[in-house]
């Protein structure tokens, strides 16, 4: 949950015209994901899951700033391989931090960035039951870009799209000697709801 005013937060101290604020955001989690199977007989399809995280901002000049956050998400994604008699759930859970710059326009805020993604460790069981790493499905960098409204000075709703600049290679292996390698195109939707302390 994240807001604020026109940055109309704290001054930052011995810095005059900066001020900084900081709160909490949470909100829905809405992946989009292209999966290139190659040889796989298997389909997978992207469930919706749940993010929140850490809000921070900083006005450098004007109406211009800083935004950096901590972002933690999760979802699943259904595994489904009929050919194979198998079906289980990718389990994912990434924490990724976009450094974003805000222009802010009385209620309305527009954020464009990169995003690092520091944790990314997708998961599976396989066919006896144990731990298989899927790899990751966002790339170290990508980039995000979005709108915001703040209201009644602590509120906001923000809205983005989080995408990567290549696909990542992940790997499914549900037993040994069968394995199969596919590349997973992402976009990621965020609906959040802050509030700023």
């Amino acid at each position: 949950m994240v807001a604020m005013l026109a940055f109309g937060g704290v001054t930052a101290k011995g810095i005059p015209g900066i001020r900084t604020e900081l709160g909490v955001v949470a909100g829905m989690h809405y992946p989009v994901a292209n999966f290139s199977m190659g040889s796989s007989t298997a389909t997978l399809k992207a469930n919706p899951g749940f993010t929140a995280g850490l809000h921070m901002g900083l006005r450098l000049v004007g109406i211009l700033g800083i935004q950096p956050e901590i972002i933690y998400s999760h979802n699943k994604i259904n595994l489904t391989d009929k050919a194979q008699n198998f079906s289980s759930h990718i389990t994912c859970n990434t924490v990724q931090v976009p450094v974003l710059v805000s222009l802010r326009l009385a209620l309305v805020r527009f954020n464009i960035g990169p995003v690092f993604t520091v944790m990314d460790n997708p998961s599976f069981a396989d066919r006896n039951g144990e731990k298989a790493l899927f790899g990751r499905l966002n790339p170290t960098v990508s980039y995000s870009a979005g709108v915001s409204v703040c209201l009644f000075k602590h509120l906001l709703i923000d809205a983005r799209v989080m995408s990567g600049f290549k696909a990542t290679e992940n790997c499914l292996s549900y037993e040994m000697g069968n394995e199969n390698y596919i590349k997973t195109t992402s976009l990621n939707a965020q609906l959040k709801v802050g509030f700023i302390f």
